[in-house]
């Protein structure tokens, strides 16, 4: 993977472009084992062979129709799985959408457009990606001049880019970042030039340390964890004590900025397809409000969820993925609402 990235640097450097594929990471959220991963699924056969190094695994991927590839599965992180490749970017894309919707217990990471600025604190921005576009709403309910779509993609490092992202805010405009570029320099030596992406694919297109691309990697990894333990310690559960019982745990509160049609909303979130990869069914239905039990399709969890026009509380149980919360929100971010906010009883988590 260095040789691979150091020939990217000196080809960028000599020619202006990129000599091969570039080095890829997949972060992937896993409740399962490495060894539960099926043999076959949809139209990929999958074979697992070990290395010396008890967290490291070869994956040999033979697509129906194609050529076989080979993708590294590194699962030191038990629920945080890395997939190191250096293939085709449109081969392996198409199987890790496959492997992370097709699989029960394997989803990929859902990050918030906060998360990605987050991760811009400590090395200089190149760039970034934005895109919003409106899927939920009726065509006929959208005003006159409001924006349903915008899709945009800015390489440029420091200063142009956060103008940029200064006058979308300023003219009321979607700033849902779905990737974030960054550089990382250290005396003039550059050791990465990564791009993050929402769903946790980071693309190093050139430098000269693979292990401080690996160390960023595990940064994320971290940031995301701390994200879900968070949320996890908001499972609702009752907890015996003497006398009787008590109720931890608190629901999730998502705040829409604007006002939306109820029976549209719920009807779009739960019915089964991607992104949100959510079931449900109403069972209690009032006036501007309804109260749905749901089911997590990514692992088979159940969950309750409070729907109104302009608010939604989720009441995750005690076992329960928190990374249902993640797709959630993420999802109506990018299309439905960007001005959307959610917290629990100690305040804002995005």
């Amino acid at each position: 993977m260095e040789k691979t990235i150091d020939k990217n640097l000196r080809s960028m450097e000599e020619q202006g472009e990129f000599s091969d594929y570039a080095v890829k990471t997949n972060i992937i959220e896993s409740n399962c084992q490495v060894d539960e991963i099926p043999e076959v699924f949809s139209d990929y056969m999958i074979q697992l062979k070990p290395t010396k190094d008890k967290f490291l695994h070869i994956m040999l991927i033979r697509p129906k129709k194609g050529r076989y590839f080979i993708v590294y599965l590194d699962s030191f992180f038990q629920r945080y799985w890395k997939l190191y490749n250096m293939e085709d970017s449109i081969i392996v894309d198409r199987f890790i959408d496959r492997f992370t919707h097709a699989l029960v217990k394997i989803d990929s990471l859902w990050m918030p457009h906060q998360m990605l600025d987050n991760f811009e604190k400590n090395y200089v921005s190149a760039g970034f990606s934005i895109k919003f576009k409106q899927e939920i709403l009726q065509e006929n309910e959208f005003l006159e001049n409001e924006i349903t779509q915008l899709t945009m993609r800015l390489w440029s490092r420091g200063n142009p880019a956060q103008r940029i992202v200064t006058i979308l805010k300023e003219n009321n405009l979607p700033i849902t970042k779905t990737s974030t570029r960054l550089l990382h320099i250290v005396n003039d030596d550059v050791k990465f030039l990564d791009e993050v992406h929402f769903d946790g694919k980071v693309t190093i297109s050139k430098g000269t340390d693979i292990e401080e691309h690996i160390h960023f990697v595990n940064n994320i990894i971290e940031e995301y964890s701390d994200k879900m333990e968070r949320i996890e310690k908001n499972r609702l559960y009752l907890e015996r004590f003497e006398g009787g019982f008590k109720s931890s745990g608190h629901p999730f509160e998502v705040l829409f900025s604007d006002s939306f049609d109820l029976e549209i909303l719920s009807e779009k979130i739960i019915n089964s397809t991607n992104p949100f990869r959510m079931w449900g069914v109403i069972y209690d239905n009032d006036d501007g409000f309804v109260r749905i039990a749901g089911v997590d399709l990514h692992t088979g969890d159940k969950f309750t969820m409070d729907v109104s026009s302009t608010y939604m509380r989720i009441y995750l149980p005690k076992y329960a993925c928190g990374n249902v919360i993640f797709r959630l929100y993420t999802n109506i971010q990018q299309s439905l609402d960007p001005g959307v906010k959610i917290r629990d009883q100690f305040g804002r988590i995005f």
